[in-house]
C-alpha cells in the first residue's frame, strides 16, 4: 500500500508541476505558486473532514516548518533557473528532494534491506537521468546552478521530512499550516522582491488545478509514510518529473530522448526492486 500510495503522489505532483509549469509561461512564478498554495489550502479544507485527524499543536509546528521548507524551495528552483540552467538545476533539485528523507531515515537507525536499498539507489538515478536535459552553453553559470540546486533539493527534502513527523493521528491536517505559512511566505518574498501577485485568468485556472493536484500528492504522500519507510516512499515520491515528462509528450508532443527513455525505465526498475525487497 505503501509503494501505491508514494506512485500515487508522484503521479499528482508531476501533474501539477506540469500544469504549473504551463501556467508559469505567461504569468509571474511567484503569482502561480501563490495560486497553488491558496488552491491546496482550499481543497484540504474541504477534503479533511472525510479523513481522520485533527489539527493539535504538534501538527501546526510540522506543517508550518514544512511550508517554509517549501518556499524556500521554490524560490531556490526558480532562482537557480534565473541565474543557471534548467539542466543545471533541475536534477539536483530532484534528487537532493529523495536523497535527505533517505539520509534522515539511516541517520535515525532505520537500514534498507540490500534489495531496497538497491531500489533506493537506482531511484535516484533514475530521477537525476528523467530530470536532466538541454544544453549548457559557455555562458551558463554552472556553479551557481548547482549551489541553488542543492539549497532546492535541500528545501524539497525538508519538506518531506517535516510532513512525515506530523502525528500520525493528524491524519493530512498538516497540510492546512504548510499552504497557509507557505502561501504567506510567498507572499512576503513576492513584496521584499516588489512583483506583482495578481495571475492573469489563464493562470490562475492552471494554477488552481496545479494546486489542488499537488495538494493530493502530498496528502498521498503523508499515508504514504505512515504506512511504510520514509526512505522508500521519499524516493518513488521524488519521481515526480516522469509524469511531468510523460505528460509533456503526450500534451505537447515533446520529444521523448532516449536519455529520458532510459530513466523512465531504471524507475520501472526501481519500483520493482523497492517492491520485491
Amino acid at each position: 500500500m505503501a509503494i501505491v500510495l508514494a506512485l500515487a503522489a508522484a503521479a499528482f505532483s508531476g501533474t501539477g508541476d506540469f500544469f504549473g509549469g504551463l501556467a508559469s509561461r505567461t504569468d509571474r512564478v511567484l503569482s502561480v505558486v501563490l495560486v497553488n498554495h491558496v488552491s491546496g489550502l482550499f481543497v484540504v479544507l474541504a477534503i479533511g473532514p472525510f479523513f481522520d485527524g485533527s489539527l493539535d499543536g504538534s501538527t501546526v509546528l510540522w506543517g508550518s516548518l514544512a511550508g517554509l521548507s517549501g518556499a524556500f524551495a521554490v524560490v531556490a528552483l526558480y532562482t537557480g533557473f534565473a541565474r543557471s540552467s534548467i539542466a543545471v538545476v533541475s536534477p539536483i533539485a530532484a534528487v537532493g528532494g529523495g536523497v535527505w528523507p533517505v539520509v534522515w531515515e539511516i541517520a535515525g537507525g532505520d537500514i534498507p534491506t540490500a534489495v531496497v536499498g538497491a531500489g533506493i539507489v537506482v531511484g535516484l538515478i533514475a530521477i537525476w537521468i528523467i530530470s536532466s536535459g538541454g544544453h549548457l552553453s559557455e555562458a551558463e553559470d554552472v556553479r551557481s546552478g548547482v549551489l541553488f540546486g542543492m539549497l532546492a533539493g535541500l528545501g524539497f527534502g525538508a519538506l518531506l521530512i517535516c510532513l512525515s513527523l506530523a502525528p500520525e493521528s493528524s491524519g493530512i491536517w498538516a497540510l492546512v499550516p504548510a499552504r497557509a505559512v507557505g502561501g504567506i511566505a510567498i507572499v512576503v518574498i513576492a513584496l521584499g522582491l516588489r512583483q506583482g501577485l495578481v495571475p492573469s485568468r489563464r493562470g490562475l485556472a492552471a494554477g488552481s488545478g496545479a494546486g489542488a493536484l499537488t495538494l493530493f500528492g502530498n496528502a498521498a504522500f503523508i499515508i504514504a509514510a505512515t504506512k511504510g519507510s520514509l526512505a522508500v516512499v521519499s524516493v518513488l515520491a521524488a519521481m515526480f518529473p516522469a509524469a511531468t515528462v510523460i505528460l509533456a509528450r503526450i500534451v505537447l508532443g515533446e520529444r521523448l530522448t532516449r536519455q529520458r527513455q532510459v530513466g523512465l525505465v531504471l524507475a520501472l526498475v526501481a519500483v520493482g526492486l523497492v517492491a520485491g525487497g
